[in-house]
């Protein structure tokens, strides 16, 4: 019987990322492995471009990076922003290796949205400031000015009448903060993060902490003070994807692009705060990996089927009109670089038809 369900599940899953139709996601929670579907052979690239946006910082500003991409020969109406998690930078929503596989943003182009990736302030090619001055509220007071910015014009020229968020664990956490304190924004979407998290999986991140500074790919670029961790060299497998399969390509690019973070960033109370979620006006799509091992756990998120995770979150979530939940099968922490990533990108894609469009 159980084979059964899973069939016709994984059927209807499929008829979904075909068509991408408008049925709740709750229903398309099940399916199995592949690539990103939905575009044709050989995409054109899309136009991007490289900008900085200035952010409040302490008495002064500090430098955001960012790359805005249309879709070739097009201008969207709506543009996602999509802001990465801890250890990483915008690389993870526009990953290098096999780019229209795992790049979430190039999908995104491919489907007719523009999209805005960024380095938060300490990574990547933005300011590095001392860890003092970042927290999350001051991160989400960043994401506000890029939002304002790109609503107003002043990134890429023309104005977006339509702005989505896409937050990845700690990228989730500043996302959702920005939202309930400047309700500007038209949807969100949540990923690798929720209400429950695993002590465990916290736990094993302190384990294979690292001073940056002494880190083979981070040592050199920046001179980092106490407040700045990252991840032992060959821990990440580990710590994000647990034991489910990975492509070895992926695990080596993510390793040589990983980044540091503000390490107190992660104890903020603010991240798995309701009054946060329950101020959200927006819809909602909220996702995770069924091997989550900073989630997943029995008395935490739980993540045994889509219609339980749904049930244990929805109530968090009162002031969304919508709130549409996947589960990802056989993914641990961090959606976008599994082996089965197409599932949850059509997904999202579907989700995003639905609730805003391209425009």
């Amino acid at each position: 019987m159980t084979n059964v369900i899973r069939t016709r599940a994984a059927a209807r899953l499929r008829r979904v990322a075909t068509a991408c139709a408008a049925a709740a996601l709750l229903t398309v929670g099940v399916a199995g492995t592949g690539t990103a579907a939905g575009h044709t052979t050989g995409p054109a690239a899309p136009d991007c471009r490289a900008t900085t946006v200035d952010v409040p910082l302490g008495s002064g500003t500090g430098k955001m990076w960012g790359k805005l991409c249309r879709p070739a020969g097009a201008s969207p109406g709506t543009v996602v922003t999509m802001v990465h998690g801890a250890t990483f930078n915008h690389n993870y929503w526009d990953f290098p290796y096999q780019p229209d596989t795992y790049s979430f943003s190039r999908m995104l182009n491919r489907a007719g949205y523009a999209t805005f990736v960024v380095d938060r302030l300490g990574t990547g090619k933005s300011t590095v400031p001392p860890s003092s001055q970042l927290n999350l509220t001051t991160e989400a007071d960043h994401i506000h000015k890029v939002v304002q910015d790109l609503r107003a014009g002043r990134i890429g020229g023309t104005g977006f009448s339509k702005v989505v968020l896409a937050g990845y664990s700690l990228g989730s956490a500043v996302s959702e903060i920005e939202i309930s304190k400047y309700h500007d924004v038209d949807a969100l979407l949540v990923t690798n993060l929720g209400h429950f998290n695993n002590p465990a999986g916290t736990q094993a991140i302190i384990e294979n902490g690292q001073d940056p500074n002494t880190d083979p790919v981070l040592g050199g670029r920046h001179q980092y003070d106490a407040g700045y961790a990252t991840v032992k060299p060959g821990s990440r497998k580990t710590i994000f994807f647990a034991d489910q399969p990975m492509d070895a390509g992926v695990l080596a690019t993510d390793e040589l692009t990983k980044d540091a973070n503000v390490f107190a960033e992660a104890g903020d109370p603010l991240i798995t705060d309701p009054a946060v979620t329950k101020s959200i006006d927006v819809p909602v799509m909220f996702a995770l990996g069924d091997h989550d091992p900073l989630l997943c756990g029995d008395g935490y998120e739980d993540c045994t089927s889509t219609a339980a995770l749904r049930a244990q979150e929805a109530p968090f979530w009162t002031s969304a009109p919508s709130f549409d939940v996947l589960l990802l099968p056989k993914a641990g922490h961090g959606l976008n670089l599994v082996p089965n990533t197409g599932v949850y990108q059509a997904a999202a894609r579907c989700w995003l038809n639905r609730v805003v469009g391209h425009g």
